[in-house]
């Protein structure tokens, strides 16, 4: 066997490794995406959810309220109480949103290196 033909092997042991490692790549990115995207659509299965229940719990204390204060005045309590949550949710968007979104891709791109250190 000449040189030339064990280069030319080694050549395209080479290409077929980086080949492989590109569709390892490939498919970890998708495994991840579609965690991301399973996550994402649980989260927002559990916001409506808890969304629903918040909103019959008002309505049920708007009418509690009606009775005592009238519908108006009921109906001031319970916007302010929903902008008060508004306000609690603004003021911690970062740490409730953002932060677990920085945490899992830095997550991704860690096993990512990880993996390629291997």
């Amino acid at each position: 066997m000449g040189l030339g033909r064990k280069i030319e092997n080694l050549s395209s042991d080479a290409q077929e490794y980086l080949k492989r490692s590109l569709d390892d790549y490939k498919m970890g990115v998708v495994e991840e995406v579609s965690l991301m995207a399973g996550g994402f659509l649980a989260a927002t299965a559990l916001f409506l959810i808890l969304f629903a229940a918040f909103l019959f719990m008002l309505i049920a204390v708007v009418a509690l309220l009606a009775n005592v204060i009238g519908f108006a005045g009921a109906m001031l309590v319970a916007g302010g109480v929903l902008a008060v949550a508004a306000a609690v949710l603004y003021c911690m968007r970062t740490q409730i949103f953002v932060n677990s979104v920085v945490r899992h891709l830095s997550r991704l791109f860690s096993l990512r290196k990880e993996d390629a250190n291997e």
